[in-house]
């Protein structure tokens, strides 16, 4: 998998960045300062692995300008081609679209499947690091250096070494076993209180049981007296709203009464009365409005009948708005004659004026026959421009002929004077070979220091190793002492009793027991001790030989030969810079001869040209090319206006025969109203006048015959609406039965009160409905008030009983809560429970973090077992690069959790005794050993910021050598700030980050 494409529409300060043609192996970033680097980094990691959460201390980059904020990686794949991954705002971490080649798109679960599982911490563990990871190593403690290094071993950071040291810092937390401030030793003390204080309560339970069940018969007796009091209350609240039934009911059964002596309300119609009013206040407005009508529609007929027409106008109303439609046209049509009259003259004038600059000898007909076409046309503009750039070129060339002329004699004398000034070259050599024998000298005083501190160190360790090994033989001596005289001892015994085999055996082991002894000692000598001795006769032997080659040297100072040679070397560069540029003059001077050569020639043939074009335009020879341009635009022009001259001929004769034309339609008109006009506007003026009047006429007679109309329609409507009405009061008299307007008045009346009543009643019945059951049992001759107070003595009694037991069920109480002294039995029974509880989850979590620990330590050591052997194994390789050689084997140590490294010379190491810039260099090579060994069969892109700031120039081009082999399997993306780390990479591609952001911008 390898990145070849950026995208940014907004993360922090970066906007609307893209960045394409990334290399698929090494691709180098470089940038100042706030150049954007860090936020670059973040930004891939959060379009692959989600935008940060607002509950996380991570950066998120979120734009200030509001622009949008996310942005899309290209990725190029071995399963799935060419994809893009596009992330934007949406849930917690960014929604993502993953476009793949087919068209199709996937989501989050794409992603995961992509990266093996992978998520955002294992990937930054693993592939991507920068300088403070790196510098992770030396802010430990020197014995903790080790162990941080096998932890970045396994996942790639010191996760484990971390988890270990909280597991048991957790474990601590909750219990230790003399301790007393962790939690499950408090909880313990706790306990041991809690029983005791049970173990008293015991004894108070007998009595405090019996208290208990008098208060409980106590609390029945006061819920009977409340079951009673609830029942009288509800009896006298029944007795109220029978007192509040009564006088409803009574007034109910009056109107009963009542309806039944009123006389006959029934039939009526619904309204009756107000429906006739409204139907006679409609009968009087229509009968007035009848008699006004009326009156109009005989004034109109009279006025109709005075007006008087002359049809013969309206008949030809068409030909007269023709004519006076088109008398704008005729007038325009006399003025534009006129116009182009004029037109005509001005355009003849200016003909002989254009042939009066020329003067060429050409009739009228033969000019309309040159040829002044785009071609022609386009040959005499590259003629002139030839001619302008041809006299433009012979300044130049005498120029340039100046000029390299000059620059040629400046550089031969030059030439001569550097060549003066160099060093014979056996001078040169002498000097070279005298500071080669100088350096070779400084090395070998290095190398003298360093052997001398490296036998000082040895002499220690043997010094150390000896005094151990001497004390060992003293103890074994001793031992075997004890035991030859135990073995004496029992051979004088048996001598004694007479038991001679026992005694010859004692005595011959006697006998051998001083070699046996002598022996075992000598074997003691330690392996190592014999190697350091080795070690230490191998450098004072190449400690022998470099004094003696010290002792050879005649030094001398070289210092002003070093600044000779110098000087030396920069007169040569500067004599073979010289050189070049002589030869380079040389070509120039060359190059402008020849360029004469060539503007002769183009000179000539352009003047061919220009005389062959002048013979097509009928141009005389004396006319110089540069003018050629203004002679072809003026026949050109001339041109124009002959052909301008015949079209105003055909628009003159053209408007004349629209003029003739519409004097002819007058005419005609003028005959069939038999009218004579002699000026032809004045004429139509005159007829659209009378015209207008007529129409005016027209307009007056359809008018009044439309309101005619109108008021005929009215009258008939009115008669109608009349007649409707009178018949809906005979309908209103036939619903009520009667004959009369003043029987249907007299039965509304009764209908009115019998409605009254009949309101009232429904009224009555809808509260008496409220109260339900109850209207059946109210008794009208009851009185309710008695029964209230009856219930009210009752109750007065019960409540002064109430208090009687209450008071009593108070002094229980009172008793039992002093037998509880601040709680129950039961209390302290469910406290010491609870913590007993509490204690058991505390012994569960400390249980959890014991179990977590022993799995951590057995993965441990499986990880040890079976994949730590292939990641050493290609650390080993990384390692020996990086530094050169200098170290060859990595070991895992077995009696701690760390690493060994051996040096070429064969002396081991652990990581606290390397330098800083090593030790670095010891993490770098584990963490692609453990990437390259994590995901054997896939290649991720590996992000680096700035990790080799403490390396040296040697070890630097190490490092970068190191990631362009890596990167030929897997894409490596380089980020720094730092120019001389920048100059090591100038052979990879490399993008500027402040150059592109800039042009952004």
């Amino acid at each position: 998998m390898k990145i070849i494409g950026v995208n940014v529409y907004g993360y922090g300060k970066l906007e609307n960045l893209e960045l394409g043609e990334i290399s698929p192996n090494f691709q180098v970033f470089y940038g100042q300062n706030e150049a954007g680097k860090s936020t670059l980094m973040s930004f891939i990691h959060s379009i692959l692995f989600g935008f940060p959460t607002k509950a996380h201390q991570e950066q998120r980059y979120v734009p200030k300008t509001g622009i949008k904020y996310g942005g899309k990686l290209i990725l190029q794949t071995e399963q799935y081609g060419t994809i893009m991954i596009e992330r934007l705002t949406g849930k917690a971490s960014g929604d993502v679209t993953v476009y793949l080649p087919n068209g199709t798109t996937e989501g989050e679960e794409f992603l995961s499947e992509l990266f093996r599982g992978m998520d955002k911490t294992l990937y930054q563990n693993v592939y991507s690091f920068d300088i403070k990871g790196v510098q992770g190593v030396h802010n430990l403690r020197s014995e903790d250096v080790g162990r941080f290094l096998f932890s970045s071993g396994i996942v790639g950071t010191d996760a484990i070494l971390g988890l270990e040291n909280k597991l048991s810092k957790d474990m601590d937390v909750l219990f230790k076993p003399n301790g007393k401030k962790p939690l499950l030793n408090n909880e313990f003390t706790k306990l041991k209180e809690e029983h005791t204080n049970i173990l008293k309560w015991q004894e108070k339970n007998n009595e405090y049981y019996d208290l208990i069940e008098r208060l409980r018969t106590a609390e029945k007796t006061l819920s009977d007296i409340d079951n009673h009091k609830i029942h009288l209350q509800e009896k006298m609240k029944e007795a109220d709203r029978l007192q509040a039934i009564q006088p409803l009911l009574e007034e109910y059964r009056y109107l009963e009464s009542q309806l039944l002596h009123l006389p006959e309300y029934e039939p009526f119609p619904e309204d009756g009365i107000k429906r006739l009013e409204q139907l006679q206040a409609q009968l009087k407005p229509y009968e007035a409005q009848l008699s006004s009508l009326q009156t109009q529609r005989e004034e109109w007929e009279k006025s109709k009948e005075q007006i008087k027409i002359d049809s013969s106008y309206l008949e030809n109303e068409q030909n007269i708005l023709q004519v006076a439609k088109e008398k704008s046209v005729y007038i325009e049509n006399q003025s534009r004659q006129d116009l182009l009259r004029r037109e005509l003259l001005q355009i003849e004038e200016e003909i002989e004026h254009l042939k009066n600059r020329i003067k060429l000898q050409v009739s009228d007909g033969e000019y309309l026959s040159i040829d002044t076409s785009i071609s022609i046309k386009d040959a005499v503009s590259k003629l002139v421009t030839e001619a302008e750039r041809s006299k433009q070129q012979k300044l130049f060339l005498d120029d340039s002929f100046i000029r390299t002329k000059e620059t040629l004699e400046n550089s031969e004398i030059k030439l001569e004077e550097l060549e003066k000034q160099l060093l014979p070259e056996e001078t040169r050599r002498s000097y070279e070979e005298a500071i080669r024998y100088e350096s070779k000298q400084l090395d070998l005083e290095k190398e003298k220091n360093y052997l001398e501190d490296e036998l000082r160190r040895v002499d220690q360790k043997i010094k150390g190793l000896s005094e151990k090994e001497a004390g060992n033989k003293k103890r074994v001596w001793l031992l075997l002492m004890g035991i030859g005289i135990v073995f004496f001892l029992s051979g004088v015994y048996s001598l004694f009793t007479i038991e001679w085999l026992y005694g010859a055996f004692f005595i011959i082991f006697l006998l051998l027991f001083y070699p046996i002894g002598k022996a075992l000692t000598s074997q003691s000598s330690s392996l190592i001790l014999r190697e350091l001795h080795n070690d230490r006769i191998h450098l004072v032997d190449r400690l022998k030989h470099i004094q003696e080659e010290l002792l050879k040297g005649d030094f001398k100072n070289t210092k002003d030969l070093s600044g000779k040679l110098l000087l030396d070397q920069q007169i040569r560069q500067q004599i073979e810079i010289e050189r070049a540029t002589l030869t380079h003059y040389e070509r120039a001077y060359e190059k402008v001869v020849a360029n004469f050569e060539d503007w002769e020639r183009s000179k000539f043939e352009m003047e061919e040209n220009a005389k062959a074009v002048k013979r097509q335009l009928a141009i005389p020879d004396g006319i110089s090319i540069e003018r050629l341009m203004d002679v072809f635009q003026i026949i050109d022009s001339i041109k124009e206006k002959y052909v301008k001259k015949e079209k105003l001929y055909v628009q003159i004769q053209s408007k004349q025969t629209d003029i003739d034309l519409f004097q002819t339609k007058i005419a005609d008109v003028l005959r069939l109203l038999n009218e004579k006009y002699d000026d032809s506007s004045t004429a139509i003026e005159q007829l659209s006048v009378q015209l207008n009047e007529e129409k005016k006429k027209l307009e007056k007679i359809v008018m009044y015959e439309g309101k005619i109309m109108d008021a005929t329609e009215r009258i008939s409507q009115l008669e109608r609406e009349i007649s409707y009405i009178n018949n809906e009061c005979r309908i209103l008299w036939k619903l009520a039965n009667v004959a009369n307007e003043e029987e249907f008045r007299g039965k509304g009346q009764a209908n009115a009160a019998a409605k009254e009543i009949k309101d009232r009643m429904v009224l009555l019945q809808a509260q008496l409905e409220r109260y339900q059951e109850l209207v059946s049992i109210c008794n009208l001759d009851t009185n309710y008030q008695n029964v209230i107070q009856e219930a009210a003595e009752e109750l007065k009694r019960l409540v002064s009983l109430e208090k009687d037991i209450q008071t009593q069920l108070s002094d229980s109480k009172h008793r039992i809560k002093e037998l509880e002294e601040g709680g129950t039995y039961s209390d302290f029974l469910h406290s010491f429970e609870a913590k007993k509880s509490s204690a058991k989850e505390l012994a569960k979590k400390w249980a959890v973090h014991a179990v977590a620990k022993d799995i951590l330590s057995k993965t441990v050591h499986q990880y040890r077992r079976v994949r730590l052997p292939m990641v050493i194994k290609n650390a080993e390789t990384y390692f020996s690069i990086l530094t050169e050689g200098n170290y060859t084997k990595i070991y895992s140590d077995s009696e701690e959790e760390g690493f060994i490294v051996e040096g070429r010379n064969g002396l081991r190491y652990k990581p606290n005794e390397l330098s800083q810039a090593t030790a670095e260099q010891l993490y770098i090579a584990l963490r692609f050993s453990l990437a390259k060994n994590m995901h054997p069969h896939d290649s991720f892109p590996f992000i680096i910021d700035d990790s080799f700031v403490n390396f040296d120039q040697k070890r630097l081009t190490q490092a970068i050598k190191l990631i362009q082999e890596l990167s030929k399997e897997s894409q490596v993306l380089f980020f720094t700030c730092h120019p001389h780390v920048l100059e090591k990479c100038n052979e990879f591609s490399t993008i500027h980050l402040e150059e592109v952001t800039m042009s952004i911008q």
